[in-house]
């Protein structure tokens, strides 16, 4: 009967830690993701190879990120300088002031949701292709 108990134990023990819903950053390698936000789309991909993203908002970006769990933490973001719409440049701005912040990451069903330090979200949603880069599909529904 204790053994019985000690079995019962150790799966429900089992069970609650795969249940912790911990990330993967390791799944983040290689994707493609967009994010829509008023006045343009924002861009953010993981490189395949190393700890770097890259993306665009107005203007092309990329930087150093290191993650570990559900923890992320990107390093300082260099971009080009073009000029854009009124919006989308301020809509540039707040992104690159948002990235310094984030501390928290969520990938589920090609969903990436990007949290920073006030509880601030960006959701982007996976795709296969980047805009302009051709056709864009999106892997989740």
């Amino acid at each position: 009967m204790k053994f019985k108990l000690i079995a019962a134990a150790t799966c429900a023990l089992a069970l609650a830690a795969c249940g912790d819903n911990a990330q993967n950053p390791e799944m983040l390698k290689g994707t493609n993701f967009v994010s829509a936000q008023p006045g343009v789309d924002i861009s953010l991909s993981f490189d395949p190879e190393e700890m770097r993203v890259y993306g665009r908002v107005v203007n092309l970006y990329n930087g150093g990120y290191q993650a570990d769990g559900n923890e992320i933490k990107f390093g300082e973001i260099a971009s080009t300088m073009m000029m854009g719409p009124a919006d989308a440049m301020e809509t540039e701005q707040e992104y690159f002031q948002f990235i310094p912040t984030v501390e928290k990451y969520e990938f589920a069903d090609g969903k990436l949701t990007l949290i920073g330090n006030d509880g601030k979200e960006i959701i982007f949603v996976q795709v296969e292709e980047l805009p302009g880069d051709g056709a864009t599909e999106t892997t989740a529904e």
